[in-house]
């Protein structure tokens, strides 16, 4: 389980930038050690599945050099 910290939707000119920041062990798809940090979400309407302080699971690659969640649920 991983803790969501933040969710952070900002209207900067005239793209969205939809971002999730979130407490996470090691992601080996990665190679990167637990830590908390800033994702971009791969499609805006995942951030109405969560609310911040939910336990999650999440999958994150590396797309276009921009660490991005691409499926995110809430967790018991």
């Amino acid at each position: 389980h991983r803790d969501l910290h933040r969710v952070d939707r900002r209207q900067r000119q005239i793209c969205i930038r939809d971002t999730i920041t979130i407490k996470h062990g090691p992601l080996a798809n990665l190679d990167m050690p637990g830590m908390t940090m800033v994702f971009r979400v791969q499609d805006p309407a995942m951030l109405d599945q969560v609310k911040e302080g939910d336990k999650i699971r999440f999958i994150a690659d590396k797309i276009d050099g921009v660490f991005t969640v691409t499926k995110i649920e809430a967790t018991q």
